[in-house]
């Protein structure tokens, strides 16, 4: 047996962080909010295989960070195993940057408030400055990568038909906009070739922002609702389909507009969209079985009862406590309860001893 060169485990493992065009977006997102940005720019070009560019106005890089912003494993957002159980960044791995470096080449200009101008970075393969120059631009960062998967051509060509790169395309703007519902004040502008193809202005709060979203008629037959437990802390909040709602404004054929956040971040939670399911097929008195209702749910719990490191793209997270699911799903069928007979929300638990405690 021999030891891999360092290139090839580089490559490796990045290959496992970064997977597409949409999963390079996502983490440059992350750290442009991170970064406490309220306006955003997504570019790309050739469906983002030529270039890639995220704009932010956040606070931009230290010069003493530089050095090593792009290595991996270089992170200022933990500095021990005990801050895990505190995180209240997106990101926290340092594994992004330096992932990307690997298959793409990287190009970083940046500025914060005490600098008199910004400086772009040209970076290698393994997320070292290579060189620099004076820029132009403000305060923020700005992140270009280009030739994305150069030195991956099985996993370009995946993505070299019309239809696949459309629904690269796509991802990205529900992405985005799951991102714009739960930073109210967050500017985004997403284009294409130089087309613009999805935006949102700042707004005032949830409300407002899943209004821009999803447009009038759908925030129309959407309702309110928050609730609360204190043993544990759990604080749900969000909009769910009115009982009356027409099921061509609020319901999708796929899961593409329910959106699920856990402290703010964006998760795939099956056991919550099946219950809004269920929800949905109960009070619209017909098998909507294929069908995927249109919501917003923000569960808020303790940064400690969270583990968010279970697989690269952190969509999907482990609570510490099963109590705070029995909870968020308990609160969920108590919004569902108001106009079904009461045989019918409880019927919603059924089957699942993990909720039994709470009838």
């Amino acid at each position: 047996m021999k030891q891999l060169p360092a290139e090839t485990v580089r490559l490796l493992s990045s290959s496992q962080v970064i997977t597409s065009v949409v999963s390079v977006v996502k983490e440059l997102i992350e750290n442009s909010l991170d970064a406490n940005a309220t306006s955003i720019d997504v570019k790309l070009e050739n469906y983002g295989f030529d270039k890639i560019e995220v704009r932010d106005n956040g606070d931009g890089i230290k010069a003493a960070d530089v050095p090593v912003m792009a290595v991996k494993h270089y992170t200022s957002k933990i500095s021990c195993p005990e801050d895990l159980e505190c995180l209240t960044t997106y990101g926290f791995r340092g594994e992004a940057l330096g992932s990307i470096c690997c298959i793409a080449e990287v190009l970083i200009t940046t500025k914060t408030a005490a600098d008199d101008f910004s400086t772009q970075y040209i970076l290698d393969s393994s997320g070292h400055v290579t060189s620099q120059k004076p820029s132009h631009l403000g305060q923020g960062t700005s992140v270009t990568a280009l030739k994305l998967f150069k030195n991956l051509p099985v996993r370009k060509q995946f993505y070299s038909t019309s239809k696949k790169c459309k629904e690269e395309l796509k991802k990205i703007q529900d992405l985005l906009m799951a991102y714009g519902i739960i930073k109210p004040e967050l500017r985004i502008i997403f284009t294409h070739n130089k087309a613009v193809i999805w935006q949102k202005t700042r707004v005032s709060d949830h409300r407002m922002s899943f209004l821009s979203v999803l447009g009038t008629a759908v925030m129309g037959s959407m309702v309110p609702f928050q609730h609360h437990c204190e043993d544990p802390e759990v604080f749900l909040s969000g909009f769910l389909p009115k009982p009356e709602s027409d099921n061509s404004l609020t319901s999708l054929s796929n899961s593409e507009r329910s959106f699920i956040f856990i402290n703010s971040r964006p998760v795939h939670q099956k056991e919550i969209l099946k219950l809004v399911r269920q929800y949905n097929n109960l009070k619209s008195h017909k098998d909507s079985s294929r069908s995927y209702p249109v919501f917003f749910i923000n569960i808020a719990v303790p940064a400690s009862s969270v583990d968010v490191n279970l697989i690269p793209d952190k969509t999907q997270v482990l609570l510490h406590n099963k109590s705070f699911q029995w909870i968020s799903l308990y609160g969920l069928s108590l919004q569902y309860a108001k106009g079904l007979p009461k045989i019918k929300w409880t019927n919603l638990l059924v089957g699942s001893k993990a909720y039994s405690k709470w009838f």
